[in-house]
């Protein structure tokens, strides 16, 4: 356990490491964005083709550099679940948010801007997505406030002793996990990636608009949700208490409500999105309420 403990603490999630693939990852974001770029003018301009899918319009060229800063925000997630379960939650609801910001530069290269069809399936999907992102970003912001020092933490860790030995093999618990989060993670990455690689080659990506987050983030957010629920049951073992046991618990099931939101239609998919942001800010809000009436 020492040995995976150590493993997750300096190699796999070191502020060196999370530097550094920070950098790289910015790098490969730039060039992507700028390959993508150069896909879309030989094609648009030296072969004087049309084409559709991702190449359909300059802007769809944002599509890809997102993509790998989205990567990198899963790492994060995973950076910052065995230091803080909060922000691993907050993080959780960020990477939705940009998910949705992504596919608002899809939504731009569908607009109908004749004013007959103002009202077109496109058009409405694009109001959709930009509202969402509204509402999410004002709850992710009371989301953090809510979850501010004078809180009850998402893992219930303040108030308890930094010696305490539950809280000691709570925290290793998640250490651990993250580490096999973070493996079976980079074992999704490379196959999404490697499939993505094989749709471009054959050509398929090019004149289709893939469903990108059913690339990675649907097993991903599935993950999460196993992820949730081990964070539950461990937390059973060094703490009984009724709001820690409650806020722990929404937190599986605003994560469920994420994962639904991935294979609904538009309008429902942002409907679940709010309502499990809503829901795990909601219980947070209910849980510091709870905890001053009782003290």
């Amino acid at each position: 356990m020492k040995t995976s403990i150590s493993l997750s603490k300096n190699f796999f999630f070191s502020p060196e490491l999370r530097t550094r693939l920070g950098r790289v990852i910015l790098y490969i974001a730039i060039g992507s964005f700028l390959i993508h770029l150069s896909l879309y003018t030989f094609y648009s301009y030296f072969l004087g083709m049309e084409p559709s899918g991702l190449l359909s319009s300059p802007i769809n060229a944002i599509y890809t550099p997102f993509s790998f800063l989205l990567m990198y925000e899963a790492y994060l997630l995973l950076y910052y679940l065995q230091h803080s379960t909060t922000i691993y939650v907050g993080k959780q609801y960020e990477i939705i948010v940009l998910i949705l910001i992504r596919g608002i530069f899809k939504d731009m290269t569908h607009l109908d801007l004749n004013q007959n069809n103002f009202l077109s399936a496109n058009n409405i999907e694009f109001w959709y997505d930009l509202g969402a992102v509204i509402i999410l970003f004002i709850l992710i912001l009371l989301f953090y406030r809510i979850s501010g020092k004078n809180s009850v933490g998402v893992d219930g860790s303040e108030g308890v002793a930094s010696s305490s030995i539950q809280l000691q093999r709570f925290i290793s618990s998640k250490r651990i996990l993250a580490t096999i989060l973070f493996l079976i993670t980079l074992v999704i990455g490379l196959y999404s990636f490697g499939d993505w690689l094989l749709g471009l080659r054959s050509g398929e990506m090019l004149v289709s608009t893939p469903n990108l987050n059913a690339i990675f983030f649907d097993h991903f957010f599935t993950l999460l949700i196993l992820s949730d629920v081990l964070i539950l049951l461990f937390s059973l073992f060094y703490t009984d208490e009724f709001p820690i046991i409650i806020r722990n618990s929404s937190f599986v099931i605003s994560t469920i409500l994420l994962k639904l939101s991935f294979g609904a239609e538009s309008g429902i998919s942002q409907l679940f999105i709010i309502a499990g942001v809503s829901f795990g800010v909601g219980i947070s809000a209910i849980t510091n309420w709870y905890t001053r009436r009782k003290s």
